[in-house]
């Protein structure tokens, strides 16, 4: 059957390099690898829902694998908000980590393809570090939750010892959860973790337990993070338990305008 307002199938129409972007047959792809995993997806089904001929994808993106890579980097890229909603301009650190959360939760909830493919990717490590390079310390969201962690150690308003990724780690296990436990959690416990009232409910037990976790009692262990990365190269950035230590670069700079 063709589609409305289509002369032929788009198996059978001749391309032009700006009749379907690569950033469609991208989105199309999260969707397919996310429901049928790698092994599974088929560029066939892929082209048919994008518009784009199996010989255009093969054009743009090689072969599947290639597709597959590309597709990872977007999703990880579709958990990131645009910059404008990080400019929270908050002097308070604790509503400014709440505001950044909000605005992190509807990031990760509105893509829970991405999400999706995520997880698989974790699961079948079909890529390679060397393929991740390109995103790597690149992220603005880690910056401005740096800076507000920063900002309420030094105000005594959050307790030492925990860092961006601790935060980011605690974060994704929540939202997460959200799409690996769906279908468990409903036919166990009869909760539905995507009707509106959990996923609103989700999103106060993500704040609630953000914010005790950092303003709690708890004795500092002594270290600047409970997770650490691995060293990093003499041209990367700065390691990330070093950006917590009093000779900081970001925490000399951050704070001019405080």
């Amino acid at each position: 059957m063709e589609r409305p307002g289509s002369a032929q199938s788009p198996h059978n129409s001749v391309d032009t390099p700006t009749s379907v972007s690569p950033a469609t047959v991208i989105d199309v792809a999260i969707s397919e690898f996310a429901r049928c995993g790698f092994a599974d997806a088929r560029l066939d089904a892929i082209a048919r829902d994008s518009g784009m001929s199996k010989r255009m994808i093969h054009y743009h993106f090689g072969d599947k694998r290639g597709l597959y890579v590309q597709s990872v980097l977007r999703a990880i890229q579709l958990m990131h908000p645009p910059e404008e909603e990080l400019q929270l301009d908050s002097g308070v650190p604790v509503e400014g980590v709440r505001k950044l959360l909000d605005v992190l939760y509807r990031q990760f909830t509105g893509n829970p393809d991405a999400i999706k493919l995520l997880v698989l990717e974790n699961v079948i490590n079909e890529t390679t570090p060397e393929e991740f390079v390109s995103l790597r310390d690149g992220s603005t969201m880690t910056f401005h939750l740096d800076r507000l962690l920063l900002l309420g150690q030094d105000s005594g308003a959050f307790r030492p010892g925990i860092s961006s990724f601790d935060v980011y780690t605690l974060m994704t296990s929540i939202i997460f959860n959200r799409e690996i436990g769906h279908s468990l959690t409903r036919k166990l416990f009869g909760v539905d973790l995507h009707d509106e009232q959990n996923t609103e409910g989700l999103h106060h037990l993500l704040v609630d337990t953000v914010l005790a976790f950092l303003t709690s009692n708890i004795p500092s262990s002594g270290q600047p993070s409970y997770l650490t990365r691995q060293a990093a190269s003499e041209d990367s950035a700065e390691p990330a338990d070093a950006l917590y230590s009093e000779g900081s670069s970001l925490r000399g700079g951050l704070f001019l305008d405080e």
